[in-house]
């Protein structure tokens, strides 16, 4: 398997950026939370960068990337160690094969809008055609990320190995996969003598793989290719959003504001409402408000909004003379994306640069939800 390169921009499911804000907005606490939980920030930029890394003409077919190309597709940086080689620490290569194992097992809450279709019923007595209108479906939806996926392994000329071939005695099998799928199976690491080498608790240890293999779900797949449900994302915009790991507000706000898709350019937001769509916890304003205006910082100084963000103090609007009453009452953050990442009425084009590949070779659940443009 040789490397890849993704290109400069590329799509992705329009949910996985808008799900949270959707969860907030109508209500699903529990939901929201089970999102948080089983797509925390490292996750969700992971996907990204699969999918960068993703043959996008044909996400109907296996996947493949070399890991250390989907850490410096996230935006990483190998290490010069001390033996003179370049490359990244074990456990970061663990850490991005236990992500994809996890999207593997794990059922995930999105929050989908699909845009309703036509369909032709018959005619009229001047041979008219009669069509009829079939709903968009939105609400929450329950699905695993990935159908299928697995290891790729080399020998030392280079070689792939093909696990099929190993006999079950020299391999490890992951009984952790779903039940229905098929199972994930490694080769066990071992000394100079062949000895399988353990861990402490006496499993066999994996042998570190060269890259994975993955097919997306094919609901996930769907939502990429059609563009009423796909968003078009940016290379950089990945690398940006990995410096705020570790900033999971400011990581909440840049998110969003790239996946912004409401009928105006600005964003408008209530103290209240913000700090729930930024997952703060604490109660204290002070606090608060010192995390908002963070996290507004690093998005001026990433370019993610071209202009500081305008803050409305509570008690501005006055009462209106029809309703006797203030159009807001709290504190409101308005804001607006940069130009440079603006797609304007209708999506941008995927970048011409095409992935080098340069390789050699549970049902889902549905909830009515009501319509609504934005985050």
């Amino acid at each position: 398997m040789k490397s890849k390169q993704p290109p400069t921009s590329f799509l992705v499911p329009s949910s996985l950026g808008r799900s949270e804000s959707d969860m907030v907005a109508y209500g699903h606490g529990e939901q929201l939370d089970l999102f948080r939980k089983d797509l925390p920030p490292r996750t969700r930029l992971q996907i990204y960068a699969m999918m960068g890394l993703s043959d996008q003409n044909n996400l109907d077919k296996t996947q493949s990337a070399k890991i250390a190309d989907i850490l410096r597709a996230m935006g990483y940086n190998p290490d010069n160690r001390a033996d003179g080689k370049i490359a990244f620490p074990p456990w970061m290569y663990d850490a991005i094969i236990e992500t994809v194992l996890e999207l593997y097992r794990t059922e995930i809450p999105l929050f989908i809008r699909e845009k309703g279709t036509s369909e032709r019923v018959g005619y009229t007595p001047d041979k008219k055609p009669i069509y009829k209108r079939i709903p968009g479906k939105k609400g929450l939806l329950f699905t695993r990320t990935l159908a299928e996926c697995g290891f790729y392994y080399e020998d030392e000329k280079g070689q792939p190995i093909d696990l099929e071939e190993v006999p079950n005695e020299k391999r490890i099998k992951y009984e952790s996969a779903t039940e229905k799928g098929n199972p994930v199976y490694a080769i066990p690491m071992t000394d100079e003598k062949g000895n399988v080498i353990r861990n402490k608790d006496g499993t066999p240890r994996r042998k570190a793989a060269n890259g994975i293999w993955w097919d997306w779900q094919a609901r996930i797949r769907r939502m990429t290719e059609d563009r009423s449900t796909s968003w078009v994302f940016y290379l950089e915009a990945v690398h940006i959003l990995r410096q705020y790991l570790t900033k999971p507000t400011s990581f909440r706000l840049i998110e969003k504001t790239l996946f912004w898709k409401g009928k105006t350019p600005q964003i408008e937001m209530s103290y209240d409402t913000l700090a729930v769509h930024l997952g703060i916890k604490t109660r204290d304003r002070r606090q608060v408000e010192a995390a908002i205006d963070a996290a507004f910082a690093d998005a001026l100084t990433e370019g993610i909004i071209d202009n500081p963000v305008t803050v409305t103090p509570s008690g501005y609007y006055q009462p209106t003379p029809k309703t006797k009453r203030p159009r807001r009452v709290n504190q409101v953050y308005r804001w607006k994306r940069a130009a440079k990442w603006q797609p304007g009425e209708n999506l941008i084009s995927v970048a011409d640069d095409k992935i080098d590949t340069n390789i050699d070779n549970k049902p889902e659940i549905m909830k009515d939800g009501k319509a609504e443009n934005g985050l």
